[in-house]
């Protein structure tokens, strides 16, 4: 079971309950289990649902007026659950505006057989159809752990793309069985965010980027948190490793990150690389230390002699992790891994960290890497 942060634990979680399924006819195979459906995706079918969506008269979130909306979504969807509406409760009501009864209205894209792997490609494939007819998110990103408003995410990935608009929000996101359409207001979720920039450990999971985009007018960024305890961030690094192929790959992209340490007697050269892309791996170069008092095997890291690496890396590869795809990656090894490397090498904390140049900028969007706890230097 994905670990959780005592930040995250001490919340109660909403579950997703039952929300309605998208018919679909092709390239994905899906099934529908509770939801009564079978398929795959139809473009023209979820283009015409995004759209209804993204057109829907919200009337400020009230009772009357989503609940019609609840039901006209869900006409016509034989043998499919009803749409799911989420009320306002105990861990919402603080981030809403008076009168909102709603805060959001999801819809199922598809509930692919199989594992994590499947999940991933139906939401890949989601993507790719609404980027087409939407232009790419202007908001992208995976929640970790919590989620919006405390939630506990799906064990598979979190990952989302958010459509945002001034009033209200289309958000393609990962559901428990597979992607969902959520139609939320724009204010509440975001409130919450920002207001998680308070600083305390496992406050914020993932990571969160944002296109230069007019949709993104006003849009707050809350700060991070760091910590100086091993223990923690090998925990946080742990859950950020753990679902990172899956996630990368529902997004359609590569993180390409180098890390800086502090050894003492140095200026912190980059001694690690992570790429994830359909798979990740990681690599160690102790090359830029005049010493290493550390047998980097005696941590787990494989000897390129060995082995070589097998993915591409700007770093050289004299070590490595090894590579892991969808579902195979034990997340809280590696983090140990790489921890006890830092430690064996003298450095003194995680606050000795940070990311190379250029790490926070994936595609067209610039990233904020909540969940790992590092940032660029200045």
């Amino acid at each position: 079971m994905r670990s959780v942060g005592p930040y995250a634990r001490a919340a109660l979680s909403v579950p997703y309950g039952i929300v309605c399924c998208i018919s679909t006819t092709q390239h994905i195979t899906a099934r529908s289990g509770e939801f009564g459906m079978t398929g795959s995706l139809d473009e023209a079918r979820l283009v015409d649902l995004a759209r209804r969506l993204k057109g829907a008269e919200a009337d400020g979130w009230s009772g009357s007026a989503l609940r019609a909306l609840a039901e006209e979504i869900g006409q016509g969807r034989e043998g499919a659950a009803e749409p799911r509406l989420r009320s306002v409760g105990r861990f919402e009501e603080d981030f809403v505006h008076g009168g909102q009864e709603y805060i959001g209205l999801y819809v199922p894209v598809a509930v692919p057989e199989g594992g994590a792997a499947a999940k991933a490609a139906a939401f890949r494939e989601a993507a790719e159809i609404l980027t087409k007819e939407f232009g790419p998110a202007p908001i992208m990103g995976v929640y970790g752990d919590p989620g919006p408003f405390y939630d506990s995410t799906p064990l598979w990935g979190s990952p989302f793309l958010r459509w945002r608009g001034r009033e209200d929000t289309v958000e393609l996101h990962a559901g428990e069985h597979g992607p969902e359409l959520l139609l939320q207001p724009t204010d509440p979720v975001e409130n919450w965010f920002w207001r998680q920039g308070h600083g305390e450990h496992y406050a914020i999971g993932g990571f969160f980027g944002t296109r230069r985009d007019p949709a993104n007018a006003g849009l707050g960024i809350p700060g991070r948190w760091r910590t100086d305890d091993w223990d923690v961030f090998a925990s946080a690094l742990g859950d950020f490793l753990t679902t990172l192929p899956a996630e990368t790959t529902a997004l359609g992209i590569e993180l390409d990150l180098g890390i800086h340490a502090l050894v003492p007697g140095t200026y912190g050269p980059v001694l690690f690389h992570l790429s994830c892309a359909e798979r990740l791996e990681i690599v160690y170069d102790p090359e830029p230390l005049d010493t290493d008092p550390t047998d980097p095997t005696s941590f787990g890291w494989i000897p390129a002699a060995t082995r070589p690496a097998a993915l591409d890396h700007w770093l050289d590869c004299p070590y490595h992790s090894g590579d892991f795809g969808i579902g195979e990656v034990d997340g809280r090894a590696l983090a140990r891994m790489i921890v006890d490397t830092l430690r064996g090498l003298g450095v003194a904390s995680p606050k000795d960290l940070s990311l190379t140049d250029h790490a926070q900028r994936v595609g067209d969007y610039r990233v904020d890497y909540y969940g790992l706890t590092l940032q660029e230097n200045p």
